[in-house]
């Protein structure tokens, strides 16, 4: 039987979400729960699937990362050796950060992020345009970031 979440759960985990690497002393501190409970609870969530990893965000202006874009993918096929190829040969470009399968007109959408318009447009033809898989790709970059956040809505658990 699935644990029922209770306020306690909810705030810890949009916590957590906000900050990976707190510790349970200073959990505590922010939900009103002793140290111990919230060790507790935190171990619980985390081996009841909660938490599926930690991850730092990283800065990408540091990182010298200018360019931010979607790409919008029709796949030629969806025979499943063409989407194995397909899938693997996403799984190797690191500029990719996301890749979901959707509905609609275009087949895939790409998140991806690059030095410069130059190593966007190498990406886009050396890369995407290129592959056997694609029929077409369609490109939007974006100018601004208005919104961006890995954090989940905990009220809906």
């Amino acid at each position: 039987m699935p644990h029922t979440l209770d306020r306690y759960d909810g705030r810890i985990l949009e916590v957590w979400q906000a900050q990976g690497d707190i510790g349970p002393v200073e959990m505590g501190t922010r939900v009103h729960l002793s140290a111990s409970q919230c060790s507790r609870r935190m171990q619980r969530l985390r081996a009841a699937g909660y938490v599926s990893r930690v991850a730092a965000v990283l800065d990408a202006d540091k990182l010298g990362i200018g360019v931010s874009a979607y790409v919008l993918i029709t796949l030629r096929s969806h025979d499943s050796e063409w989407l194995e190829k397909f899938n693997a040969r996403i799984a190797a470009l690191d500029e990719v950060l996301e890749c979901q399968a959707l509905t609609g007109a275009a087949d895939i959408i790409l998140k991806v992020a690059t030095r410069d318009l130059a190593s966007f447009n190498r990406l886009l033809t050396r890369e995407l345009l290129t592959a056997p898989e694609v029929a077409t790709a369609r490109s939007s970059i974006v100018l601004e970031n208005l919104k961006s956040t890995t954090s989940l809505p905990v009220r809906y658990a």
